[in-house]
């Protein structure tokens, strides 16, 4: 991947998941420059068979896909480079009590910890939607036990780390993908909203954050 962009839709959340499905196939028909007719989005559940998990499209080819929901907007990205994962997530949604340790390991929670606690949800919104794009990228979702997958901020220092969340996934245990080529991104995906993107490749991708039409 050299500088290749990725192209990010924001939009409002559909009552029925069908249209957002919808955005998608625009989103793919807009970057590819193709005809709404020339899509192609398939998906289906590597486990039951089931029309749901990860969505592939299979035309145009080498067009790579994810989608993301939280609260009342939907998140699509569209890359012609290699796979991709985009998740989205409510800064409230993940203060609940409980989440920390169904969603972090040992490690993540010690560094939680250590952030300021008027940041804090904004700071693990920002780490759960790293590990969510991460396994949307390998196509496996929450089939993993988000807890394999360590990810942390390269920097120690827990004033820089919520000015600055660029977080890196240090392992992942069963991961059939190189770590060495996953980049992570975050971008604002609205009030109240984080997002991060992970993409695959030997260079950081430039983000470009697009109005659905």
């Amino acid at each position: 991947m050299t500088q290749t962009d990725v192209s990010l839709f924001l939009a409002r959340r559909a009552p029925l998941a069908e249209t957002d499905r919808l955005h998608l196939a625009e989103a793919v028909a807009r970057v590819c420059r193709v005809e709404l007719t020339e899509v192609t989005i398939a998906q289906r559940c590597e486990l039951c068979g089931g029309a749901h998990g990860k969505p592939r499209v299979l035309r145009p080819p080498r067009t790579f896909v994810s989608l993301s929901r939280a609260a009342s907007t939907v998140a699509v990205a569209v890359s012609l480079a290699g796979p991709i994962g985009v998740d989205i997530e409510s800064v409230r949604a993940v203060g609940r009590a409980g989440f920390d340790d169904v969603a972090f390991n040992g490690p993540e929670r010690e560094a939680l910890r250590a952030v300021p606690m008027a940041a804090r949800d904004r700071v693990r919104a920002t780490l759960w939607t790293a590990k969510e794009s991460v396994l949307k990228l390998s196509g496996a979702g929450l089939t993993v036990d988000p807890r394999e997958l360590t990810v942390v901020y390269p920097k120690a220092a827990a004033s820089v780390l919520v000015m600055e969340p660029r977080w890196q996934l240090l392992s992942w245990p069963g991961a059939s993908l190189d770590l060495a080529d996953l980049h992570l991104a975050g971008f604002d995906a609205g009030p109240g909203l984080v997002g991060t993107v992970a993409t695959l490749g030997p260079e950081v991708p430039r983000i470009v954050l697009l109005p659905q039409t």
